[in-house]
Order: structure tokens, then C-alpha cells, then sequence
């Protein structure tokens, strides 16, 4: 464990993790936390942030010039926040590394939205992409906590509307299930230091407030049916709370016949690879995540199919 990651979950512990909270009392406490990002923005040259504010797509887009991929980002904060400008430096390294362009979604946040609200404009998000044109094969969908829970979610709506699977998914720390074991939650609540067993347990009442939901696959991608989903990276903390919930996901993937790259590490806070370039052990995962990105991508001849597609759908468009 690095003395950086030492400082961190310090300070995690300090003015993040609250036990005893009612809901009002998190919703206050985890919005002024998570809507006011301490990350000094450390932009590599020739990334450009632009934001998007249409009604297909808002967010931002962090590119390079001439981008050959595309990254859709959905951000954590526990479904009731999170803002994007916390993942720039993430998103630019990407962008910088992979020679992408990373889309940090937004969507509607619970109470004043709960669910189903986000994951449909997460679906959303995905269709916008493909309405641009860009090669699913070329398209990754990556979230952190509550955004690795509808990037979950949004690979089992996108095998529901039949549409194409992206290239792969990463998952960082991510929530799979609003119906957690109470026995697991306390036990690594002590080691967890951003979260608390009794903040999770408000967290899902704020965005599902009626219990009938938390069993829906959308609502706990963990009871979705994996089959035929895209490669999928996990990642979690063994200290954290939600560790179960990426372990048990990974296993249901790997059950499912799911291509799963998975990795645990001790002595890191909850999302930790977003902390680029701050954190040792981030810029160390970071590298992880650009390898299983490049190696499923696609061959010569896909890109081609897919480029003789987008033709034929364009003759045929002007000529209808």
C-alpha cells in the first residue's frame, strides 16, 4: 500500500464514510461530497474536453484528434450524484492512450428521478453512439460504483433490444444488487473507507424507493441473464463494501460463458483507477485496463464489414 493510498482512504474516512445517516441527512451529505470533485484537471496535450447538450446526449466529450474508438462512461455517486469533471483525468488518459474519445454521460438522478430513469438514458446514450455511426466493435462501456452498475445494466438492455454488443465492458467497484446480504455488508463495512453499511442501505432506498424494483435485473444487474454479453473487466478493492458485489457478478459472467478478466486488490479505497494520475496504484491499474481494451479489438476485416454496412445504409437513405 502506497503512502498516497494511505492519505486517501484517510481522508475518505473523514469526510466521506458517515454512519447513522437518515435519508435526507445522505442525500445532503453525499451530494456535497460527490458534486464537488477535489481533482486538480491534469490534461494531456492534445485532449480536448467538449460538452454536449442535446436531447438524445448530455455530458461531455474528452477526446484526441481523429479518435479510432469511443468509450461511453457512466459516473458514480451513488445514483443521487457525481458530476463529470471528476473523470477528466481519467477519461484524457484514456482518450490520450488509446487514441479514443470518451463520452462522460450524464443521466437523471434519484430521489427527484428514481429508478428506472437512469438506465433508460443510459440505453440512450448507447443508441446516440450508434446513431453517429461509430462501430460497436469499436465501443467500450465502463462505469465506477453506481456508473458500474447501468454500465451492467445498460450491456443486458442493449442484449434485450437486440441491438449490437459493444467491444467490452469495464467495471469498477460496481453495485450489482439493491438487495444486498446484511451479513456481508457488515462485515467489510470496517474495512471500507467511503462507505458504510448504512449509507448503501439509504443509498437504495433514495433511488428505489419501491421495494418491488430491487429485484428487477435493471435495478440489480446481478439477477440478469449474462448470456451472450460482451468480454467484461472487473475490478474491486477487497476493503471495500461492494467487494460481494463484483465477485458474485464476475462469477454469474463466468457462468454464463462471459470472457472475464478479474481483478482484486487490498490496501486500495473504493474506485480507486479513477484516481489517475494521483494515485500509484491507479496509474499502475490504469495500464491493466488499456490491455484488455486492446486486445479484443476488432481485425481489419470487421472494420471493413462495418464500413460497407454504414455505405449501404447511406445509399440507401438517399435513395429512398
Amino acid at each position: 500500500m502506497s503512502i498516497h493510498s494511505k492519505l486517501v482512504q484517510a481522508v475518505s474516512r473523514k469526510t466521506i464514510k458517515r454512519h447513522g445517516l437518515n435519508k435526507d441527512q445522505t442525500l445532503k451529505h453525499l451530494r456535497t461530497v460527490f458534486n464537488n470533485t477535489p481533482a486538480v484537471p491534469l490534461i494531456p496535450r492534445g485532449v480536448k474536453i467538449r460538452r454536449i447538450d442535446l436531447p438524445e446526449f448530455k455530458g461531455e466529450r474528452v477526446s484526441v484528434h481523429n479518435p479510432r474508438m469511443t468509450i461511453l462512461y457512466f459516473h458514480g455517486g451513488a445514483f443521487v450524484g457525481g458530476v463529470t469533471k471528476t473523470y477528466h483525468n481519467l477519461a484524457a488518459r484514456l482518450a490520450k492512450q488509446l487514441k479514443a474519445e470518451v463520452f462522460l454521460a450524464t443521466y437523471p438522478l434519484a430521489p427527484e428521478a428514481p429508478f428506472p430513469a437512469a438506465t433508460e438514458r443510459c440505453l440512450e446514450a448507447y443508441r446516440y453512439l450508434l446513431r453517429l455511426d461509430k462501430d460497436p466493435k469499436n465501443i467500450v462501456i465502463a462505469g465506477d460504483s453506481a456508473g458500474g452498475s447501468l454500465a451492467l445494466t445498460s450491456l443486458l438492455q442493449i442484449k434485450d433490444n437486440q441491438l449490437p454488443n459493444p467491444r467490452c465492458a469495464v467495471l469498477l467497484s460496481p453495485a450489482t444488487t439493491a438487495l444486498p446480504e446484511e451479513e456481508k455488508l457488515l462485515a467489510q463495512c470496517p474495512t471500507d473507507a467511503m462507505l458504510s453499511a448504512t449509507l448503501v442501505k439509504r443509498i437504495i432506498d433514495l433511488y428505489l424507493p419501491n421495494k418491488e424494483d430491487r429485484s428487477h435485473p435493471y435495478a440489480s444487474p446481478l439477477f440478469g441473464d449474462y448470456t451472450g454479453l460482451p468480454p467484461i473487466m472487473f475490478m474491486a478493492s477487497k476493503d471495500e463494501i461492494l467487494y460481494h458485489d463484483a465477485l458474485q457478478a464476475k462469477d454469474r459472467a463466468i457462468a454464463a460463458g462471459v470472457d472475464v478478466e478479474w481483478f482484486a486488490r487490498s490496501g486500495v479505497c473504493h474506485v480507486w483507477p479513477i484516481m489517475v494520475p494521483f494515485l500509484p496504484e491507479a496509474n499502475r491499474d490504469l495500464k491493466r485496463i488499456i490491455r484488455f481494451i486492446r486486445h479484443y479489438e476488432p481485425t481489419a476485416k470487421s472494420l471493413t464489414e462495418h464500413n460497407r454496412h454504414s455505405q449501404y445504409l447511406a445509399t440507401a437513405g438517399a435513395t429512398a
